[in-house]
């Protein structure tokens, strides 16, 4: 007879869906939402409904590999642990444990996967990365702006009367909230795009603006500036709850219509069109991509942003919100025990975007090992080339992975591990909803392969390592949520029945006007920012780059609607990457739909089919992130080494291009 099991989708994703599979005999009938979750409903994404054939795929890894020479041979767990452990104990005896670098990031965001923080750590600290590849920047930003980043339920949506959706492509990336989108839009409500790529999500809108990119930060301080001048603010919410509005307005005065209009290529009657549109019909919402923040402006890009919600008193209030990320968590969960900082002897950081060029040159010491799981970073890192050199020269590597992912290819040992449909995790509420999920183990994986707690927990064993209790997954997670219980009453038990909503996820963030910044206020002017080195106000800083004759294009690499990042390019065969560009410019440079092309950069280039767009702006190209390397895709071959002051957040999209035809012999 068939069981019905709840888990939770555990890809980096704006949803984080809750999941129920139906299970006969070990082997799973069939996936859906669970419509317990009121934010997901009751259907997957393309990505999500691809779990089953991932954790079946052919070419997934089930055994512990080793590279001998140029090829691959499969080894015992035993002699796989034993010569990890080997190397970890010889590393230590000679070197500060700094000397191994662990790559990590969020390929799983299972609760658990942090676990291997703990592990390090009480192996004696080591050289770990800081920054982001995905929403730092944004990220700290409303840090400085309200204390940390929360967002609005997605189904709030119904109740606003005008809705920004602000470098963000739900259509591709976030189906669930389209559905709101759609009623929101029954109701009466009025949608604005704002985006440099005309997206799918275009449908959905009633107006539609396309900055030049790395603008948006001039963009909303000009909106600011006319919805001062204009006396279409919020002057008893800027009075009562915000800190240095005065400041922000004598700042924001020199951002005249005329100014922002010819620095964003917007025109301006559209500009003033949004800024009343805004201020004028609310309650409004603003919908944030992570986009808007890859440039090395985009911290303060964001805090512009975010004070548009403030000045016009959209925060608080059911139908508003500057929506972004959605850190409800921080109290319930015992961080510090998960991870172990308090362990470590010994400490290093480098930011995320530099990790290339940090393990190619520093000597204090030199990076002697390289330990990687959940991550992918000679696919996801930028200067892709370099990056793989990075790797070439480190003497020993190991990858966790359920594939032989372009990381797992350069290593010296790979580990399986298992899908997160035969593991048990927990999953924190994403950015759309505030639902907790517990992942219960909904099949055991045939033939056996283990979790990744069992791998760190025979390290453990065979490296002597104190302070690492041995123990299962659920004295984990009962252990790490002891807060979560202790405040709410909410235990794994009742976990395992399906998702909850966690205690005040039902209401609307800073409804009562209390912050979480040191003034308890929104902070216009952040002395927290100033203190860490940044200004203290939302700036706009212009990009680094222009196009020119040489490289008259944007690149831009927005996430696939088929693939989470790298993980499912592991289905495509016998393709090559497209590089989308405006069809009158395909015309000028010869090229037509089909045709291969070399993209190229100041750091590299790339084989692309042209794929011709007649809504794509003139100076723009586009080439979809996640494509692997051994696939004949890497696009990440193309983009330097650039990231935001703020957040220490790849500059994946201050890029610039240009594109030449290969010309194919028959």
């Amino acid at each position: 007879m068939a069981k019905y099991i709840s888990t939770s989708c555990t890809l980096d994703c704006w949803d984080s869906c809750s999941i129920i599979a139906k299970v006969k005999n070990n082997k799973i009938i069939s996936i859906s939402g669970d419509e317990r979750n009121h934010a997901t409903r009751n259907f997957l994404c393309k990505k999500g409904m691809m779990h089953i054939k991932m954790l079946e795929h052919p070419d997934r890894i089930r055994k512990p590999m080793i590279k001998e020479g140029n090829s691959w041979k499969e080894i015992s767990w035993d002699k796989a642990l034993d010569i990890i452990s080997y190397k970890l104990d010889e590393l230590r005896s000679k070197y500060p444990t700094t000397a191994l670098l662990h790559w990590y990031h969020a390929g799983n965001i299972g609760l658990l996967k942090n676990i291997d923080s703990r592990f390090f750590n009480a192996y004696g600290g080591v050289t770990v990365p800081v920054g982001s590849l995905c929403a730092g920047a944004g990220n700290e930003a409303q840090r400085y702006d309200f204390g940390k980043a929360l967002s609005h339920d997605i189904s709030d949506v119904t109740n606003s009367n005008t809705i920004i959706i602000w470098g963000r492509n739900p259509i591709n990336t976030g189906i669930h909230l389209v559905l709101f989108l759609k009623e929101a839009r029954k109701k009466g409500a009025y949608i604005i795009l704002i985006d440099p790529i005309e997206t799918e999500t275009k449908k959905l809108a009633d107006f539609y603006i396309s900055p030049n990119p790395g603008t948006d930060g001039t963009l909303a301080l000009t909106i600011a500036n006319l919805l001062i001048e204009e006396g279409l603010v919020d002057n008893s919410f800027i009075n009562k709850h915000t800190l240095g509005f005065d400041e922000f307005k004598k700042y924001v005065a020199d951002f005249t219509l005329e100014r922002g209009s010819e620095i964003t290529g917007i025109k301006r009657e559209d500009i003033l069109f949004v800024a009343r549109k805004y201020g004028t019909n609310k309650p409004s919402s603003i919908i944030l991509g992570f986009g808007v923040q890859r440039y090395t402006n985009g911290g303060y890009t964001i805090r512009a942003i975010d004070a548009l919600g403030a000045i016009t008193g959209n925060i608080g209030i059911k139908g508003g919100g500057v929506n972004y990320n959605n850190n409800r968590m921080d109290e319930y969960i015992d961080f510090d025990y998960l991870q172990g900082q308090y362990l470590r002897k010994y400490s290093r950081k480098v930011p995320r975007p530099e990790i290339a060029d940090f393990i190619l040159t520093e000597k204090n010491p030199e990076i002697k090992m390289l330990f990687i799981s959940r991550a992918n970073p000679i696919t996801q890192c930028m200067d892709t080339q370099k990056m793989i050199k990075a790797f070439e020269k480190v003497d020993f590597k190991v990858t966790i992975d359920m594939f032989k992912t372009d990381t797992a290819n350069l290593s010296d040992i790979i580990l399986p591990c298992r899908h997160f449909l035969e593991d048990v995790d927990l999953v924190c509420p994403p950015a759309s909803h505030s639902y907790l999920n517990l992942c219960n183990q909904v099949v055991e994986p045939e033939p056996w392969i283990p979790s990744e707690l069992w791998i760190y927990n025979e390290l453990v064993k065979r490296l002597g390592l104190k302070d690492f209790p041995i123990r299962d997954h659920f004295w984990w997670l009962e252990r790490v949520l002891m807060p979560l219980t202790k405040k709410t009453g909410i235990s794994i038990e009742d976990l395992k029945n399906g998702p909850i909503l966690v205690p005040g996820g039902e209401k609307i963030p800073w409804e009562d006007r209390v912050f979480k910044t040191p003034s308890g206020k929104y902070e216009f002017y952040s002395s927290i920012a100033k203190e860490e080195g940044f200004e203290p106000l939302p700036v706009y800083k212009p990009i680094s780059i222009k196009p020119d004759n040489k490289y008259p294009f944007y690149l831009l690499t927005p996430h696939s609607k088929d693939s989470l990042h790298s993980q499912h390019f592991v289905m495509v065969d016998d393709e090559i990457p497209t590089a989308y560009i405006n069809k009158e410019i395909g015309l000028n440079l010869n090229l037509s739909d089909g045709d291969l092309a070399e993209v190229y950069t100041e750091v590299g280039s790339l084989q692309c089919k042209i794929g011709l767009k007649e809504n794509l702006r003139e100076d723009v190209v586009i080439i979809y992130e996640g494509w692997w390397v051994q696939k004949r895709g890497g696009v990440n071959n193309l983009i330097p080494e650039k990231y935001s002051e703020i957040g220490k957040h790849a500059a994946y999209y201050e890029c610039l291009c240009n594109i030449r035809p290969i010309k194919v012999s028959h």
